[in-house]
């Protein structure tokens, strides 16, 4: 079994470009989660990993972070919220697989499930633990693009950077705009939610203008 993907660490030093794309990859990914998988301190973590961005990025992430406290007083509302945009059981209103956007099909462990799979294998990383999702599932990408900036950030090896120029802009970088466009407009009634598509597509377009062009 090749390597996991950290569960929990965040860079803090090393090359700080890198760096920040790791760390606001993870806090999305996190935030993509289901709630009772979220660590103790999301909050913190979002506004940290955007406070370097500035502007509309560290202004929506510090938003999510006080607006917690508040949704989680009204019970399970946002595990309620998360279900029905991401879980169904009936109707998923922002389906949370890359195929669902890219296949026109939509066929799940399909073409583009194969394509995020062999991406995770051809950079050493093995099946996680447990249950899991579909490999294009948008946890299971973003934190793929957080291992290798970390990778970058920790190696100073450009091939780290390479994997993230092409996995963004052949796959992760066409449907992730699009996810966060349908959690915004499907979000009615969940603050955090409603920011979350908010804050991702403003994320694509900064994560898009730091990979630049793919190699």
């Amino acid at each position: 079994m090749g390597r996991q993907i950290p569960e929990t660490v965040r860079i803090d030093s090393g090359d700080a470009a890198a760096a920040a794309r790791a760390n606001a990859c993870y806090a999305l990914s996190r935030a993509f989660d289901r709630p009772d998988n979220w660590p103790r301190e999301l909050g913190n973590l979002l506004a940290d990993a955007f406070a370097p961005q500035g502007g509309t990025m560290a202004k929506l992430a510090r938003e999510m972070g006080e607006g917690l406290s508040g949704e989680a007083a009204r019970g399970n509302a946002l595990s309620v919220a998360h279900a029905k945009l991401f879980l169904g059981p009936f109707e998923v209103l922002a389906a949370p697989w890359a195929s669902f956007y890219l296949d026109p099909e939509q066929r799940l462990m399909g073409p583009f499930s194969r394509y995020a799979a062999e991406a995770y294998a051809e950079a050493g990383l093995g099946p996680g633990d447990g249950p899991s999702d579909a490999p294009d599932h948008v946890t299971r990408e973003l934190e793929f693009m957080y291992f290798l900036a970390f990778q970058e950030a920790t190696t100073g090896d450009p091939t780290w950077l390479e994997r993230q120029q092409r996995f963004w802009h052949e796959h992760l970088g066409l449907w992730l705009p699009k996810l966060a466009d349908v959690v915004e407009g499907a979000a009615a009634g969940s603050a955090f939610y409603l920011r979350l598509g908010k804050l991702t597509r403003e994320f694509c377009e900064w994560e898009s203008g730091r990979l630049g062009v793919k190699a």
